[in-house]
């Protein structure tokens, strides 16, 4: 299943695409969310009421979510059966532009990252897209205890 999400959506946004899915993010204009959604097939997620009304009847799927919280959409998206499997590296998206992320050897960062990440960590991503790169540091650690947060719900 592929997304876009509102403006009023980011953070969920970012993390569907660390599990894996195809989401798009940062289109304003309704009309054009509305026509990106009909002409690639994606489900629209918004929690603007009449946003959901226009693409219902212009025969546009659309998930109208009530949560302010990054927990309650997603125990919303949940109950709607989608589903939040494993967290990033599998099959994960960039959060930042929504881009493939693969595996690369350690040494095809050298230079890229700072010296004391490349010295400390063996296990290194970099998004197809932008080259933004990962690793296991601090704020993965957080985003794993998100991801048990998330789980939970």
């Amino acid at each position: 299943m592929r997304f876009i999400a509102d403006m009023m959506l980011g953070r969920l946004a970012r993390w569907l695409r660390l599990y894996g899915y195809d989401t798009l993010y940062g289109i304003e204009d309704d009309d054009e969310i509305i026509e990106v959604a009909r002409r690639e097939g994606r489900v629209i997620l918004t929690k603007d009421v009449a946003l959901a009304e226009r693409a219902r009847k212009l025969g546009v799927n659309v998930f109208l979510l009530r949560s302010n919280s990054l927990e309650g959409q997603v125990a919303e998206l949940k109950r709607l059966g989608i589903k939040f499997g494993e967290l990033f590296p599998a099959n994960a998206r960039c959060p930042k532009c929504n881009g493939p992320i693969k595996a690369v050897p350690k040494e095809a960062v050298k230079g890229k990252v700072p010296e004391c990440v490349y010295e400390k960590y063996d296990e290194f991503y970099i998004c197809e897209n932008c080259g933004q790169i990962y690793w296991p540091g601090k704020q993965w650690r957080e985003m794993l205890k998100m991801d048990r947060r998330l789980k939970g719900t």
